[in-house]
Order: structure tokens, then sequence, then C-alpha cells
């Protein structure tokens, strides 16, 4: 957890120095990002109707994820309590 709260503080000292111009001219993109994910998502339903077996799978998958995730945290913020609650050894 220091490491990223360390890494934070570099990069945004870093950013204070680094000059507005330092990437160059700004550039406009043709495509908004919007538009391009509503056009993703009918050919993604599409497939999903011609695979259902696959995006169930899939989405089994994402949800097993979830609760390891979600596991994984718990069992970091308990560990951490009780390293907080242990006493100090010296």
């Amino acid at each position: 957890m220091m490491f990223l709260i360390r890494a934070a503080f570099w990069l945004a000292v870093v950013s204070v120095f680094v000059p507005s111009d330092f990437a160059g001219d700004a550039f406009s993109m043709p495509v908004s990002l919007s538009e391009t994910r509503i056009d993703a998502e009918k050919p993604v339903n599409e497939w999903c109707e011609n695979n259902s077996a696959l995006c169930d799978a899939g989405r089994e998958a994402m949800r097993f994820g979830g609760f390891l995730t979600e596991m994984a945290t718990d069992r970091i913020e308990t560990a951490l309590l009780a390293e907080e609650a242990a006493p100090a050894k010296s």
C-alpha cells in the first residue's frame, strides 16, 4: 500500500514539472469512443445469440472471478485489522 502512495506522490511531482507541450500538439479523434461502444454492442449480442453456451460460461466465469476477488479482499482486510490489533513487537 505504501508503494502505491509513494508512486502516486512521485507521479504528481513529476507531472508538475513536465511542460504543457511535452507530448506535442493535440489531435482530434475521428470517431468518439461512445459511438464505437454502441456499434460493437450489436455484433456481440448477435454472437451471443448464436453461441449462448459460451456466453453463459463467460458470465459464470466473471461471477466466479468477482467472488474470488471479494473473498481475497475480505481476507486481506481481516489480516490487516488483526495486524493492527496485535500488540507491537519490539
